[in-house]
């Protein structure tokens, strides 16, 4: 029997072969499409594994530089950085690892470099200005990276032993090289800065041969490397950018510093999501822990919140924050419910602290206001632990709005709040919170959005 197709009459089975035909292309067209949407999200996702938290801890770091700087301003862009990967490969560790990336990070914030800096901005002395300040930017990320690599497995007496083995190498490095100058990138002839980057290499080393003696070496060896690298980019040509600007266009007012500061948080972002993504992270450790009552875990923050900046600042010893920074992340690896609020309420209350210090009015008013102001973020950080994306925004709009304020109660005016710094600090947020949004690890392959494993092209 025939079939009629058009004005034509056919056989059936020439019909049939005919509809079948043109099914199968509306199928293969239809797969095309899937795989073209495919490998569009998957770019997407590749492209943002390398530049979300490189972006962030560009965004981390310009901030650091304006809100109080030291130790306590690094934690900023520890914490956002960590925050990023939270997200891009989610683990239910990750508030454990934002408090060693936020602490690790802030390590590093002890070495003095403006003097260096004061080096590379002169023609006569730009190269030993590059070398000290890629020297000291690469031991700043090594060690950050090692630090990190130890909260992958964060037993109390590993972190431990390994606070122990850096506060000792610290201190030979210090007594052996920096104190007696013997290699020296600060001014000798002006005020010569304590310097204690020889003790941060040392202790990086040293923390790095503990980790592998205890079977751990993975990912803090590949961290450690890779912070190397980017800390050594980063802060050596960064540094680089700040020096030829000054030098060959003197008349220019522009921020040279911030530009610097920026750059070399891009390039530890980047070394960092690079070591994430090729890294076979060790499987999640299932501790469950209990949290105790509201208030009890309020007080216990601000207790180890308070210990850790006086400790910080009142050591008589060059490298205070290091040790007082290892001892919290031996009570966060014992008390776990802890790791949240050093992450992120100690790292909000430096800032609010920070402003308070610098508020040209009566002090008391705004050192209450900052007090009342970590409380309530340290209210939110409990109620939205366990969401990365939702703290990364909490702690990276909270940080970017603070410094808003002090633009806006700068001398000059509310027209500070149209500098170009300000102005870039809001555009960088704004593309973080923006590619989060833009993220769907429901519909990205498999990799993409999964723990480690080098599973992403570089």
């Amino acid at each position: 029997m025939a079939a009629p197709v058009g004005s034509v009459t056919v056989p059936a089975s020439v019909a049939r072969k005919s509809w079948a035909a043109r099914g199968a292309r509306r199928e293969r067209r239809r797969k095309r499409r899937e795989r073209g949407e495919l490998f569009r999200r998957y770019a997407i996702s590749v492209n943002l594994a390398k530049w979300l938290p490189a972006v962030a801890m560009m965004l981390g770091w310009g901030l650091r530089g304006f809100i109080g700087g030291g130790p306590f301003g690094a934690m900023i862009p520890g914490a956002l950085v960590i925050l990023t990967l939270a997200v891009l490969y989610p683990r239910r560790d990750w508030t454990m690892l934002a408090a060693f990336g936020a602490v690790g990070v802030g390590f590093g914030g002890e070495m003095t470099y403006g003097q260096t800096v004061g080096f590379i901005i002169k023609a006569e002395t730009f190269w030993w200005g590059f070398l000290g300040l890629g020297l000291k930017g690469a031991i700043w990320g090594a060690l950050a990276g090692a630090v990190i690599g130890m909260g992958f497995t964060p037993r109390w007496r590993l972190v431990l032993g390994g606070g122990l083995v850096m506060t000792g190498a610290t201190w030979v490095g210090w007594k052996l090289i920096n104190e007696p100058k013997v290699i020296y990138f600060s001014n000798l002839l002006d005020r010569p800065r304590a310097e204690i980057w020889a003790g941060f290499w040392l202790a990086a080393v040293a923390l790095v041969a503990y980790l592998a003696w205890q079977g751990k070496g993975q990912p803090a060896r590949r961290m450690a490397m890779a912070g190397f690298v980017g800390g050594f980019i980063g802060f050596g040509f960064g540094g680089a950018i700040q020096g030829v600007g000054r030098i060959f266009t003197p008349d220019l007012k522009l921020h040279w510093w911030k530009y610097m500061e920026f750059f070399f948080g891009f390039c530890f972002g980047w070394a960092l999501a690079w070591a994430t993504a090729q890294s076979a992270l060790p499987a999640e450790e299932s501790v469950e822990e209990e949290a105790p009552a509201v208030w009890l875990e309020m007080v216990t923050a601000a207790i180890v919140a308070g210990a850790l900046f006086w400790v910080a600042w009142h050591l008589p010893i060059r490298f205070g924050y290091l040790v007082a920074g290892s001892a919290v992340l031996v009570l966060v690896a014992r008390y776990r419910w802890l790791a949240k609020h050093v992450a992120y309420t100690v790292t909000f209350a430096a800032v609010t602290l920070d402003s308070a210090r610098h508020y040209r009015g009566a002090p008391e008013p705004a050192y209450v206001l900052a007090v009342v102001a970590s409380v309530g973020f340290g209210w939110m950080v409990m109620r939205w632990d366990g969401d990365a994306r939702k703290m990364l925004e909490l702690l990276m709009w909270a940080c970017v709005g603070d410094a808003m304020l002090k633009f806006a109660l700068n001398p000059a005016g509310l027209i500070a709040l149209v500098d170009h710094v300000a102005i870039g600090f809001v555009l960088m947020a704004a593309t973080v919170s923006y590619w989060l949004r833009r993220l769907d690890r429901g519909c990205v392959p498999p990799g993409i959005g999964e723990a480690g494993g080098g599973s992403l092209p570089q």
